[in-house]
């Protein structure tokens, strides 16, 4: 049963580990932010955040939904991308 998400960012420069965080914990950190971006002021907003809040509700029923759908998974390896020396893991863990 899956309950966490790691996510590792490798490159040259530099390698991020963001440590396993419960999936719950992942959607409300979220959610915190797509609220709080509403207060960037309009004259600041780029196209992506005003995407993002156009769309807001939607993107919070889709983490909801996958939250809710991985949870009842085995733990897997969510994402791997490779781009020259770069890579990215996505893992969703136990």
């Amino acid at each position: 049963m899956a309950k966490k998400i790691k996510i590792i960012v490798e490159s040259p420069e530099q390698n991020v580990v963001i440590p396993a965080i419960p999936l719950s914990a992942a959607a409300a950190i979220l959610k915190v932010v797509l609220w709080g971006s509403q207060y960037i002021p309009a004259s600041s907003r780029d196209e992506s955040v005003q995407l993002l809040l156009d769309n807001r509700d939607a993107i919070l029923d889709l983490v909801q939904t996958s939250v809710r759908e991985l949870k009842a998974c085995e733990p897997f390896r969510l994402v791997e991308v490779e781009s020259g020396p770069n890579r990215v893991l996505i893992d969703i863990l136990g």
